[in-house]
């Protein structure tokens, strides 16, 4: 009997060793800081995944250290990380399809969609326009050996000063630093100067007085440091919103089964709005701390608002001119169409969220459930 025991027990050892070496292990190359909120999130999606599998697949997340996020395409092409966070626009020539998409986030300023939150109707528009209606967007990704996951969306930029902006003339002559193209074209419609240096150039570039303002979203106030030196924020301008999307090697993604790619496109619908909502969150508790810093916290003068908004009106025509010329894509014009289409539809469905778990229910039940896991991405 006690022969019979020990046999059963040796033989259910056997079987746990034999389920542990079969479980795949994936890598996750995150550029954010260990630490940071946004790289909490993706821990979070890491355990997400381990629980949807049943431990059949984990991830091990590399916060800043296996690949930085001008590395990313090209690691996570080449098989260096199996997941990454892939900054697009740092990648122009790669990704012409979803920077155009990407520039599109204008459209979140204009007066039917503004609002604090606004982010996670872009976010859901964007990932739904890309994940189930366009074939383009999927080739140039998967030309870089990659499977698009979704994207995740910052709060929109608005101007952080070390000056103070009274009216739209004040911003004649004013040094900005720019995140991008959509940046540097408001900047010079206005008639300012777009100064291009790096985010983490600038908190040094505003003390010294090399930029008079940045252009950045609201979360990066705090994330970056600006919030130390900053003494304006002015909300409603210059707008726009720097999308980021997920990917992983269509290698990998190809090696597994369509109920294990369903598993990690629930947890992927929960990280996008993670994400997301971290980014409302950290600009939250930077408002918060604005004004025991001394720091006026507020909205724009009303003109320099509404020549914002008119600005955008026209810029959304000139994005599909600019990515037509630059690289031939005629496209242009009818995905502007739908994603302010699309705008409308995410806008009502995410009016009254309050956290990333209800955010990542609603981009699940109505994009990602609805991917065909047996074809995606093949």
């Amino acid at each position: 009997m006690n022969t019979s025991i020990k046999t059963l027990v040796a033989g259910a050892s056997m079987l746990a060793l034999a389920g542990a070496a079969h479980a795949q292990q994936l890598t996750f190359a995150g550029g954010w800081p260990p630490g940071s909120a946004p790289t909490g999130m993706l821990e979070k999606f890491a355990d997400a995944v381990e629980e949807n599998s049943g431990g059949d697949v984990t991830v091990r997340v590399f916060p800043l250290s296996l690949l930085s996020f001008a590395e990313s395409n090209a690691g996570v092409r080449d098989g260096i990380a199996d997941m990454t966070v892939n900054l697009t626009p740092y990648f122009p020539a790669e990704f012409p399809n979803l920077n155009m998409l990407a520039e599109f986030s204008e459209l979140a300023e204009l007066e039917e969609f503004a609002s604090e939150i606004s982010s996670t109707a872009f976010a859901g528009a964007l990932s739904e326009y890309v994940l189930l209606n366009c074939d383009d967007c999927q080739k140039e990704v998967a030309d870089q050996n990659q499977v698009y996951l979704g994207a995740a969306s910052t709060t929109s930029y608005v101007l952080q000063c070390v000056v103070p902006l009274e009216s739209a003339a004040d911003l004649e002559g004013k040094r900005i630093r720019t995140a991008g193209a959509y940046w540097a074209r408001w900047a010079e419609s206005v008639g300012a100067v777009p100064v291009s240096i790096s985010v983490n150039e600038t908190l040094e570039g505003l003390n010294q007085g090399v930029v008079d303002c940045t252009a950045s979203n609201t979360a990066d106030f705090v994330n970056f440091g600006f919030i130390d030196v900053v003494k304006y924020v002015y909300l409603g301008l210059p707008g726009a919103q720097f999308t980021v999307p997920v990917t992983m090697n269509r290698d990998t993604w190809g090696g597994m089964d369509a109920e294990t790619r369903g598993e990690i496109l629930r947890a992927s619908a929960d990280l996008v709005a993670d994400i997301t909502w971290v980014y409302i969150e950290e600009a939250r508790a930077g408002k918060e701390r604005a004004p025991g810093l001394g720091i006026e916290y507020t909205d724009a003068p009303q003109d320099m608002v509404d020549g914002n908004r008119a600005f955008i009106a026209s810029d959304k025509d000139a994005v599909a001119r600019i990515y037509e010329e630059r690289f031939g894509l005629t496209s242009g014009d009818e995905a502007s169409t739908a994603i302010r289409e699309l705008m409308g539809k995410w806008t009502e469905l995410t009016k009254d969220v309050s956290n990333g778990d209800e955010l990542g229910e609603i981009y699940w039940n109505e994009v990602f459930s609805k991917v065909d896991t047996a074809s995606y991405g093949q």
